[in-house]
């Protein structure tokens, strides 16, 4: 199991940037993932000093006009915070460059998209740390809302061989993954959720399946650039027992960097360790308690037998934490 791809959405909606390497952070995301977004001037009140979540639908993005943003190839540049846009291949448009820092540049940008769209927008961003995410969930465990998307390859080849009759039908990039991942199992990144994953220097807590929307329907870079599919729709129908749901959403529990290639570690939470040392602590008990009744054991013996017993679990929890905080400092 490993990181097949790293992508990141500098402006909400746009084209993804190919990273090999990304540093993350407990309550932060990828580096500039999702930082601006092309908001609706006549949508719900968006304040840059106390940002909330607000629904895709005020946003001028994947949800509501892949076909239209799909004309156009963007590239962020993290050194310059320069947005390039240029015309996808077969669609006349000059290319342009804004530097998002500066204010004039967001409202060139704005403009641009805006004549493009018919509708008043405005390239916003939040005086702090902002996550323009789809989900509110990030929101529950830091105020950025920073989170981070992961997408399974198997579970996407799953999808297309069973609704499609091929591996190849669908491309990991239809749903806007920041990780795409490898060699995992289909459809086994739910039984992640409540879990804690390794991925190459980072430790990545999974709180949530992703649930798909018409986003989805529409795949500019691999597809034909139109709403071709009913994502959503394939989903309920060939594989009910996961209803509209394809990939997690995980915050940083632990820092560090991820690079492609890096390998995947589904993690043993502490809780785990300590049910089953507990577990087992409770059948030794039972059974010491049983053979004391069945004149196998006296009193005293078994006694001492459940002493050890404790003192084992105990030890045993010890040494399995010991075990994954070595592992989580070796050179990788």
């Amino acid at each position: 199991m490993s990181v097949a791809h790293l992508w990141r959405y500098a402006v909400k909606g746009l084209d993804r940037d190919e990273l090999l390497n990304a540093p993350l952070t407990p309550g932060s995301g990828f580096p500039s993932d999702r930082q601006w977004a092309l908001h609706y001037e006549d949508g719900a009140r968006f304040q840059p000093v106390t940002p909330v979540w607000l629904h895709k639908s005020n946003f001028k993005c994947a949800f509501n006009a892949a076909d239209e943003l799909g004309k156009f190839e963007t590239s962020f540049d993290d050194e310059t915070s320069v947005l390039t846009v240029r015309s996808r291949s077969g669609t006349p448009c000059p290319t342009n460059s804004w530097d998002l820092t500066k204010e004039a540049d967001r409202a060139r940008a704005a403009a641009f998209f805006s004549e493009v769209h018919g509708r008043p927008l405005r390239l916003v961003q939040a005086d702090g740390a902002h996550h323009f995410g789809n989900t509110p969930a990030g929101f529950k465990h830091h105020p950025s809302g920073s989170i981070i998307h992961i997408v399974n390859t198997s579970t996407v080849e799953a999808l297309g061989e069973t609704a499609l009759g091929s591996k190849q039908a669908l491309h990991p990039s239809r749903f806007r993954p920041n990780m795409v991942l490898t060699g995992v199992p289909a459809w086994s990144e739910f039984d992640w959720v409540g879990r804690r994953v390794r991925i190459g220097g980072a430790t990545l807590e999974v709180v949530k399946r992703t649930v798909r929307c018409e986003a989805t329907n529409v795949d500019c870079v691999h597809g034909s650039g139109r709403a071709d599919l009913d994502v959503p729709g394939l989903l309920a129908k060939h594989f009910p027992q996961h209803g509209p749901y394809l990939g997690v959403y995980a915050i940083v529990a632990k820092g560090g960097t991820v690079h492609v290639g890096d390998p995947v570690t589904p993690m043993v939470t502490p809780e785990d360790e300590e049910g089953c040392a507990a577990a087992s602590t409770e059948k030794g008990v039972s059974a010491a308690v049983a053979a004391v009744k069945a004149g196998r054991l006296s009193t005293r013996t078994a006694a001492l037998l459940v002493t050890l017993l404790v003192v084992a679990a105990v030890a045993l929890v010890a040494a399995i934490v010991e075990i994954v905080r070595i592992y989580q400092v070796l050179p990788r």
